[in-house]
């Protein structure tokens, strides 16, 4: 089974780490392997292909990640959380995931990004 991928555009690295750190923290996703950095042009084609118009502004960081969740359940999450980026969901089914998987390899790791710590139920104290 494919993962749904996510895009994260932003203004530097450290709120794309950031963003991503969300995800995890309060949007409940798991981040699937390591997130990658892609080519400004890249990104915007995808942006173009997804959302169907040309992007309005220019970012300086774009990083794309694999995640756990069907694409309606992510967009759902990323509605709640408002993390600090602008970030599209890519759907398994569609073509550009599929160009984006085939270039995977060739993308740039994105170096910083740990996944934060999950707190074990229970451990929570109660006040």
């Amino acid at each position: 089974m494919l993962n749904t991928m996510v895009l994260i555009r932003t203004d530097s690295f450290d709120k794309a780490l950031v963003a991503l750190a969300d995800l995890v923290r309060y949007g409940g996703m798991e981040i699937r392997g390591k997130p990658r950095i892609i080519p400004p042009a890249l990104s915007d084609w995808a942006f173009e292909k997804i959302v169907g118009e040309k992007p309005k502004k220019k970012y300086r960081a774009h990083v794309i990640a694999q995640i756990d969740l069907p694409p309606a359940k992510a967009i759902g999450r990323l509605r709640e959380i408002h993390p600090p980026a602008h970030i599209i969901v890519i759907p398994p089914d569609s073509p550009v995931h599929r160009e984006l998987l085939k270039m995977w390899g060739t993308f740039e790791v994105l170096k910083g990004f740990y996944p934060p710590k999950k707190s074990r139920k229970g451990e929570e104290s109660e006040e």
